[in-house]
C-alpha cells in the first residue's frame, strides 16, 4: 500500500492504464462473442499482457528503490505466464491434438515457479543481484542480472521458439488464404522477443525500462485488429466459408444490380468443364429477369440441367427494405429428370398392360358367355328328356357336363363382375330387401348342393321384419357366396347354419359352418382375389377364389360389413352388418352395432 501511495502519474502510467483498458473491454467482448480453438489460453495471454503493462507502469511512476523492486517483482507473474500461455494458444488453435489435458499442468507450474524464483531473490540474489541501484542522476533501477534471471530467459525463450514451430509447420500445410492470419501470429510472437533479446543481450531500454513490456503493448494493436477484424480465427465464419466451398451445387451471390459477386468451388469447377465465359453466361441468361417474385427458369448446360433456387439476402440493416442481393444454388436435377422420365414411361407401360389386360379379359368372357349359354341350354334340354330317354352311363355324363358348365359359367360371371368393380362400373339399386326371405330362398336353393356333399342346411332365429336399403341382386350373390363357401369347407355330416338378427339399428346375417377353421392372420388370404385358405379335411378345395372377395368389394359398395369369427378345429361364423331400415318410412334408423 505504501508504493500506491507513492506513485506519481506519468505519461507512461496514465498510457498504459488507458491501453490496459481498451484491452479488457476487447477481451471482454471476444470471451462473449467468438468462439475458436484455444479461446481460454488466448484470453490468459490477454490478463497476463494487461497485468504485465500494469505493474511496469506502477514502476515507472514509483521514485524508491524497493517500490520499482517490488512492481518489477509482481511483473514476473505475466512475464512467465505470457510465452507459456501464447504457446498453449497456438498450438490449441492450429495442432488441437498436440496438447493433452496432463501438460496443462505446465501452464500452473511453469509461472508460478518463475515467480515464486523471483520473489525469494532476497534470500539468494540468483535473479537480480547486490550490484542492481538506482544511478546518479536516474529515475529507474538499474538491473545487475544473476545466473538465475537467465535460466528464466532460456525457460521462456524455449516456449517462444516451441510457438514458432509450430506456426512454422502450419505455414507448410495451411491454405494460401490462412497466411496473412499466421503471418500476424509470428510477428506477435517475435516483436516481444526481439526486444527481450535487445534488452538482456545488449542492454537496451525504454525509458530505463525492460522494452519488452512494451513491445507487448505494441503487440496489443495488430492482436486486437487481428481478433475484431480476421474472421479466420472465427470459426462459424471459417466453418460457412467450407460449407460454402464444398457444397457440391454452383452457388453464386448476385447483387441487387444482378452482377455476380461471388462464385463457390463447385461453380468454379462447372465453369472449367464447360468453359467460364459459356457457364457465366448461362447463369446470367437464366437470372436476367430475376427479382423478388418471379422463377428462374432451369438452366441447361452441355447435357446437365440445372435447377436454379432462390433465397433473397436481406439488408441487416434495413430487414424490410430493399435487398442486398441473392444466392443462387444450381441444383443439378438431370438425374432425377431421367428417373422422373423412365418412371413415367414404367407407369404409361402398365396402365397399357392393365388396359389390355381387362380388355383381353372382357372381350374372352363375353365371347364364352353365348356357347355357355348354348352348351347350357342344349344339356339342360337332354337331361329333361324331351330329346328322349337317356341311358343311365349317358345321363351321368351329361351331368357331370352340366355341372362343370355352371361352374364355368359362375366363373366368366365372376371374372366380368369384379373387373366392373375395380373400375368402378359397377351400379347398384337401392331398393327395400327383406333380408329374411332372401335368405330362406338362397338356403333352399343351395341346398341340393349341400345334400351332395353331405351337409345339413338349416336356419335359426331368422326374423322377417329386417329391411335393408341395397340391391338385391348383389346381397343374395353375397349370401349364396357364403353359404356354398360353407358347404365346401364343412366335413360330410356337417352342418351349415344361417341366421338373422336385428336389435339397436343393426341387422347381422351369420353363416356358421362346421369345417376345419381358420387360422389367425389369414384376412388377406381370405378375402384377397384369386386366393383360397387350405382345407385340411378336404386338402385344396374346387373354385376360383373370387367368391369372398366379391362378396368383400360388394358388401363395401352396398356401405355393410363383412367379417367372420373363426377357431380351429371347431369352425367359422361369416357375418355381414347393414343399417336396418324401417319398413314404412325407409329411413335409417339410429347407428349402432348389435351386441
Amino acid at each position: 500500500m505504501m508504493c500506491l501511495e507513492g506513485l506519481t502519474a506519468g505519461p507512461i502510467l496514465w498510457s498504459v492504464v488507458g491501453v490496459s483498458a481498451v484491452a479488457a473491454i476487447v477481451l471482454f467482448w471476444m470471451m462473449k462473442f467468438q468462439s475458436f480453438q484455444g479461446k481460454i489460453y488466448y484470453a490468459l495471454t490477454f490478463l497476463a499482457m494487461i497485468w504485465t503493462l500494469i505493474m511496469v507502469g506502477f514502476e515507472a511512476s514509483s521514485a524508491t528503490f524497493a517500490c520499482q523492486l517490488q512492481w518489477a517483482t509482481l511483473a514476473w507473474l505475466g512475464n512467465g505466464m505470457v510465452p507459456v500461455a501464447w504457446c498453449f494458444f497456438v498450438f490449441a488453435y492450429v495442432d488441437d491434438t498436440f496438447w493433452r489435458r496432463k501438460a496443462r499442468i505446465i501452464l500452473i507450474v511453469v509461472p508460478l515457479a518463475i515467480f515464486a524464483f523471483v520473489a525469494t531473490n532476497p534470500w539468494h540474489n540468483l535473479v537480480y543481484t547486490d550490484a542492481s541501484v538506482i544511478p546518479l542522476g536516474e529515475r529507474q533501477i538499474k538491473y545487475a542480472h544473476g545466473p538465475g534471471f537467465y535460466a528464466i530467459i532460456g525457460t521462456l525463450y524455449a516456449f517462444v521458439f516451441a510457438t514458432l514451430y509450430c506456426l512454422g509447420r502450419a505455414f507448410r500445410r495451411a491454405r494460401r488464404t490462412a497466411w496473412p492470419m499466421l503471418t500476424m501470429l509470428i510477428i506477435i510472437t517475435t516483436t516481444p522477443l526481439t526486444a527481450n533479446a535487445a534488452y538482456v543481450g545488449l542492454g537496451l531500454t525504454f525509458f530505463g525500462l525492460d522494452p519488452t513490456a512494451f513491445m507487448f503493448t505494441l503487440a496489443l494493436f495488430p492482436f486486437t485488429w487481428m481478433l475484431v477484424t480476421n474472421k479466420t480465427m472465427d470459426m462459424a465464419s471459417v466453418g460457412q466459408s467450407i460449407l460454402f466451398n464444398t457444397m457440391s451445387e454452383p452457388v453464386v451471390l448476385i447483387d441487387r444490380h444482378r452482377k455476380i459477386v461471388l462464385v463457390n468451388t463447385a461453380a468454379k469447377r462447372a465453369g472449367r468443364k464447360y468453359g467460364t465465359d459459356r457457364f457465366l453466361d448461362a447463369m446470367r441468361a437464366s437470372i436476367e429477369g430475376l427479382n423478388t417474385s418471379e422463377h428462374i427458369a432451369n438452366m441447361t448446360i452441355g447435357a446437365r440441367v440445372y435447377e436454379p433456387r432462390v433465397r433473397q439476402i436481406a439488408n441487416p440493416l434495413d430487414p424490410s427494405g430493399s435487398i442486398l442481393g441473392w444466392s443462387v444454388t444450381f441444383v443439378d436435377i438431370t438425374d432425377r429428370i431421367a428417373i422422373t422420365l423412365q418412371l413415367e414411361e414404367a407407369l404409361k407401360k402398365a396402365d397399357d398392360a392393365g388396359r389390355a389386360k381387362d380388355e383381353f379379359i372382357s372381350v374372352v368372357s363375353h365371347e364364352l358367355r353365348t356357347p355357355l349359354t348354348s352348351l347350357k341350354g342344349g344339356l339342360a334340354l337332354a337331361l329333361s328328356g324331351r330329346l328322349g330317354e337317356l341311358a343311365g352311363p349317358i345321363r351321368s355324363s351329361l351331368e357331370i357336363a352340366n355341372r362343370n358348365g355352371v361352374r364355368l359359367s359362375r366363373l366368366v360371371d365372376n371374372i366380368l363382375l369384379i373387373q366392373k368393380i375395380d373400375i368402378e362400373a359397377l351400379s347398384l339399386d337401392s331398393t327395400p330387401v327383406e333380408l329374411g326371405d332372401l335368405l330362406v330362398e338362397s338356403i333352399e336353393e343351395n341346398r341340393m348342393f349341400a345334400v351332395e356333399r353331405g351337409v345339413s342346411l338349416v336356419t335359426s332365429k331368422v326374423e322377417k321384419s329386417a329391411v335393408v336399403m341395397g340391391d338385391a341382386f348383389a346381397i343374395r350373390q353375397i349370401v349364396d357366396n357364403l353359404i356354398s363357401n360353407a358347404i365346401k369347407f364343412s366335413n360330410e355330416q356337417g352342418i351349415v347354419e344361417g341366421a338373422l338378427k336385428v336389435g339397436n339399428g343393426r341387422v347381422r346375417l351369420s353363416i356358421k359352418d362346421t369345417g376345419g377353421g381358420i387360422p389367425d392372420g389369414m384376412e388377406n388370404k381370405v378375402f384377397g382375389r384369386f386366393e383360397q385358405v387350405e382345407n385340411s379335411a378336404q386338402g385344396s378345395t374346387q373354385g376360383s377364389g373370387l367368391g369372398l372377395h366379391i362378396s368383400k368389394q360388394l358388401a363395401k359398395q352396398l356401405s355393410g360389413e363383412l367379417f367372420y369369427e373363426s377357431r380351429v378345429g371347431i369352425g367359422t361364423t361369416f357375418h355381414i352388418e347393414f343399417w336396418l331400415v324401417d319398413r314404412v318410412n325407409h329411413e335409417a334408423a339410429e347407428p349402432a352395432f348389435c351386441a
